[in-house]
């Protein structure tokens, strides 16, 4: 899993911040290899942040854009990771605000042609998993807006506490605190969906 690097001096960070420089210059075959490099992540994320994918996509069109017209503003001698995954969340943020939010009903599931029947065959393995996934991300849908980001950001993402501090532009206490109080309410969410049942 890709991760926000957490030293400036590793050969990705000095590559993309070569292609940033390009990028700058006004290469735009720089900028090219950026998208290419990120679309996958940004996508990823905007996908758990709004929940369905079509505004996910339409989202991580505009994050590339944005990047693109904001990208001067960038300090080059900082990792682009972090910035991009701000401009990310500002993008989701707006689209939120603009859109009615859909409550999701049925997440996307694998089509079960294609879904891996098991050892034995049994075309329900992994269903009781499958439901935990629908109620967990049901249960982060219902978060206020910065808890959803701390949450999925650190236990989603995998990233330590201070990468999410930077990226949400924070400080790592309050971080800490928006992580514990949406867990709390991941739970108590749950426990309401299933009637208290494990």
């Amino acid at each position: 899993m890709s991760r926000v690097p957490e030293t400036e001096t590793s050969p990705e960070i000095l590559e993309v911040a070569a292609l940033v420089r390009r990028t700058l210059d006004g290469d735009g075959a720089a900028f090219g290899q950026i998208v290419v490099r990120y679309e996958r992540r940004v996508l990823t994320l905007c996908i758990r942040l709004l929940g369905a994918v079509e505004d996910a996509q339409d989202a991580a069109q505009e994050v590339f854009l944005r990047a693109f017209k904001y990208i001067h503003r960038l300090d080059v001698q900082k990792p682009l990771e972090p910035w991009l995954m701000r401009v990310t969340i500002n993008v989701c943020r707006d689209l939120g605000r603009k859109r009615l939010r859909r409550r999701i009903t049925f997440p996307e599931m694998t089509d079960p042609d294609e879904a891996p029947a098991g050892e034995s065959g049994n075309p329900y393995n992994g269903l009781a998993e499958e439901q935990q996934k629908q109620l967990l991300w049901k249960a982060l849908q219902r978060l206020p807006d910065k808890e959803r980001m701390a949450v999925i950001l650190r236990d989603v993402e995998g990233l330590t506490t201070s990468e999410v501090a930077v990226i949400l532009e924070s400080s790592e206490t309050t971080v800490r605190s928006q992580i514990c109080r949406g867990r709390l309410r991941i739970k108590d969410a749950i426990d309401q969906m299933t009637g208290g049942q494990p």
